[in-house]
């Protein structure tokens, strides 16, 4: 794959996985609540529209598979540029935060499909609850420490002007409180940093595919042309004449 489809590619996937993400958190039902939602509260929103919970928290699941390749993409641009330091044990945090975070989606589906079957849903929330709180805090402090060593990499790589990289790193660490913080609102705006974040990038990396690809046909059309090799027969002239050499002498 050349270098400049590989980068759009990668603009590609930054662009669309944050949208996907900030969609996905707004057609989720709002949970009241100043701090991690109650029980009752989740009863309540999962009851009202079964239906949308259930496709919410799946529109969830793909979002947040999509931004995993969005980091991956972030992850490749920045050791395009030289940068090895953050980013490449980042990734590895971030990808175990949202494996571990999937794991919220997927107990809300069941949930969801439990409601359907007379189940008490108020004692199901409960009796998963300190599940889901696991999964949560473990998955949000590795999302929060792989997020801020990407941000860190953005700042020392230098992949954009100091503007823009100033707005990536400030966008990456307001997503990576955003989505450890227990209010539900705070989903909005991890939704919003993330396009803040990974839209500049994928800019600058379309920017820098095309650039690339021309200066590649630039110097492929003055690239001179290789000589045919010789050497055989200059090889087998030398000793031609050489043999011709000895004969006039040995006369």
């Amino acid at each position: 794959m050349s270098t400049p489809t590989r980068n759009r590619i990668r603009a590609a996937v930054m662009i669309i996985a944050p949208v996907v993400l900030l969609v996905a958190f707004l057609y989720h039902p709002f949970v009241t609540g100043a701090g991690v939602p109650a029980p009752e509260a989740v009863a309540a929103a999962a009851e009202a529209d079964t239906t949308r919970w259930a496709t919410a928290h799946l529109l969830t699941l793909g979002a947040f598979a999509l931004t995993v390749l969005a980091f991956q993409a972030l992850r490749g641009r920045l050791r395009d540029a030289g940068e090895e330091r953050w980013s490449s044990w980042g990734f590895p945090l971030v990808l175990v935060g949202f494996v571990l975070l999937a794991g919220l989606p997927a107990i809300e589906m069941t949930v969801a499909s439990a409601i359907g079957t007379g189940v008490d849903t108020l004692a199901l929330i409960e009796a998963v609850n300190p599940w889901f709180i696991t999964l949560l805090i473990g998955g949000s402090v590795a999302f929060v420490l792989g997020t801020l060593a990407f941000a860190a990499g953005v700042a020392r790589g230098a992949i954009m002007g100091r503007g823009l990289t100033a707005l990536v790193v400030i966008a990456l660490v307001v997503t990576a409180l955003a989505m450890a913080a227990p209010p539900f609102w705070a989903f909005y705006v991890a939704g919003v940093a993330a396009i803040a974040a990974f839209w500049p990038v994928a800019w600058a990396t379309m920017r820098t595919g095309t650039r690339t690809g021309a200066t590649v046909e630039a110097q492929e059309g003055v690239r001179p042309t290789a000589p045919r090799p010789r050497v055989a027969e200059e090889q087998g002239g030398l000793l031609r004449g050489f043999g011709r050499r000895r004969t006039h002498t040995s006369h």
